[in-house]
């Protein structure tokens, strides 16, 4: 007779996951701007990052500080296969912000560091479409990726850069861009054109002014050759930029499927919900998940007056309920703000909005 204490337990870990877990060095740390840091990291443990595209990320874990951090490879990563497994990230410093302040304390060249990766699905589409890149601060890391990408493949694609900044002390990377424009398809109009919005009217500065989604949309207006509705466009950046921009683009008739964006959001920003009551359990958002319990699996929850929940009672493999019976929650404690389980899901059941067309909405309890 069996004895069912010693047959092994079930094993919860997701098999199939996208991601890889690995270590890795700082080997330069440099500033760029007042408040924009440059990290060159190299894999230094057994375990590899992969194949990352231009325009993904991956989430960075530093000593001391509790939550890893999503940011976008800010060179493209199939430049440097073969010539070492270096990555580089540009890090805009935010106010109190733990690693900002990490930063701030002095070179960290010569740390250890975690990378999980690599993440997200902001990808150069596989058309001959004109090219609109919209960036602003870091956001200059995953376009200057896909640009650098572009370049290497010889796309044969016009490409309009437009990059909004305060001053001209805030501008960086203006060399590497001219390198993406020597090496543009000859065939092909490569522009780049930076935009300042807080610029002194006294200064030497004899380009755009403004804020980039206006230059945007009055080019759009004055240059017949500059077609929103035909082209497609990438987005890069804070929330309100990004939100503005497509916005902008919308309005202009860019297509929504031809517009593609990465908001970088902080831990300040809200954590995604799930809704189960369209969650099939597919496990998609568990297998692109750069973190190990930002999302679990569970068989209740605890609940506040409005329905909200407040905590939740884990998954015990063989002692709860079966697969089906259970709920997927995603912990905000846990929770990078990196939203790929949001790409991930095919189902539209993931989003970082509380309310659905101004009603709040419920979490649905299986």
């Amino acid at each position: 007779m069996f004895d069912i204490l010693r047959l092994p337990q079930p094993d919860a870990t997701v098999r199939s996951a996208r991601i890889v877990n690995c270590e890795g060095t700082i080997r330069t740390h440099k500033k760029l701007t007042s408040d924009t840091f440059e990290l060159v990291v190299e894999i230094t443990g057994e375990t590899r990052l992969g194949y990352p595209n231009a325009g993904q990320f991956a989430a960075l874990g530093f000593p001391g500080i509790a939550r890893s951090r999503p940011y976008s490879f800010a060179r493209n990563p199939k430049t440097i296969r073969g010539q070492g497994d270096k990555y580089t990230f540009f890090i805009r410093a935010v106010p109190n912000g733990e690693v900002s302040a990490w930063l701030l304390q002095g070179d960290k060249s010569g740390v250890e560091i975690s990378l999980s990766g690599p993440c997200g699905e902001f990808l150069l589409d596989q058309t001959d479409r004109p090219m609109i890149c919209i960036a602003g601060g870091s956001g200059m890391s995953a376009i200057l990726a896909l640009i650098e990408h572009a370049a290497d493949i010889q796309a044969n694609r016009d490409c309009y850069f437009y990059y909004g900044a305060r001053t001209q002390n805030d501008l960086y990377c203006q060399e590497l861009i001219k390198t993406v424009e020597t090496l543009w398809n000859k065939d092909y109009l490569f522009k780049f054109i930076p935009v300042l919005s807080e610029e002194p009217l006294g200064s030497n500065w004899h380009g755009e002014r403004g804020l980039v989604t206006d230059i945007v949309g009055r080019d759009a207006m004055e240059i017949s050759a500059f077609r929103l509705s035909s082209a497609s466009a990438f987005l890069c950046g804070p929330p309100p930029m990004v939100e503005a921009a497509d916005s902008m683009l919308r309005s202009a008739g860019a297509g929504s499927t031809n517009i593609y964006k990465d908001t970088f959001e902080d831990a300040r920003s809200p954590a995604p919900i799930i809704d189960n009551s369209r969650c099939v359990l597919c496990d998609e958002c568990l297998f692109v998940k750069p973190v190990s319990d930002c999302i679990v699996e569970t068989s209740g929850f605890q609940t506040d007056n409005a329905g909200w929940p407040t905590d939740f009672d884990a998954l015990k493999p063989s002692k709860t309920s079966g697969l089906y019976y259970n709920s997927l929650f995603i912990d905000s404690s846990k929770c990078i703000r990196c939203y790929a389980c949001i790409n991930a899901c095919p189902h539209g059941a993931i989003s970082p909005n509380h309310s659905l067309n101004g009603t709040l909405r419920q979490p649905f309890i299986k």
